[in-house]
């Protein structure tokens, strides 16, 4: 475990990752993109130290929004203003390019993260449910086969309406943007902007 010693630092957030999170997530990936995040765009916690299955971070006194909250115009606004701040991220220092032939000439293009997530734990989504203690009522809910219909047909769809028109700007966003994701700080630094005092997680 590594920790670092910082006197100013009272009350830390320990996360504990859950068993096996680590198929569907990489953890060294993660916390490059908190990292970057937090240190060059004050988004999001600075992660205080790490160890084999979880992390020291840093910890917002805070609200977690509810529902409700999102619905309130004022907040929408706040939330709103946060995203762009998010889709401005510079994706080259978050992703990697993929470098890809075109026309006997090769090109840098950035590549959908989402379709990289899902090749990488859909594998892993079937052997879970292939285990025998997952009750029936939740496979059928899961609903996986019709997920995997549905999202090669998305791919399809978009991979055509790109080749006809110009590729969409690829952004840095975030994939569960919900209201317990989103915190409210209970006490705002003087000075800073109004919509700051909303976090994302």
């Amino acid at each position: 475990m590594s920790y670092p010693d910082i006197p100013s630092i009272k009350t830390v957030l320990l996360r504990i990752y859950g068993a096996n999170t680590s198929s569907l997530i990489s953890r060294p990936r993660e916390l490059h993109t908190l990292h970057v995040l937090s240190s060059q765009y004050r988004i999001g916690p600075r992660v205080h130290g790490t160890f084999d299955n979880g992390r020291i971070e840093e910890y917002f006194d805070s609200t977690a929004l509810t529902a409700a909250d999102l619905r309130d115009p004022t907040t929408s606004r706040w939330i709103g203003a946060r995203m762009a701040e998010l889709h401005r991220v510079d994706i080259a220092a978050i992703e990697e390019e993929d470098r890809v032939p075109t026309n006997g000439d090769t090109k840098s293009s950035w590549n959908i993260a989402a379709k990289t997530n899902v090749r990488s734990w859909l594998k892993v989504a079937y052997e879970v449910l292939q285990i025998s203690s997952v009750e029936d009522e939740f496979k059928s809910a899961i609903q996986l086969d019709r997920f995997v219909t549905e999202w090669e047909q998305y791919m399809a769809w978009l991979a055509d309406w790109e080749s006809k028109h110009v590729s969409s700007k690829r952004v840095f966003a975030h994939n569960d943007t919900q209201y317990g994701n989103l915190l409210r700080l209970r006490k705002i630094k003087e000075g800073l902007p109004e919509h700051r005092q909303v976090r994302i997680l």
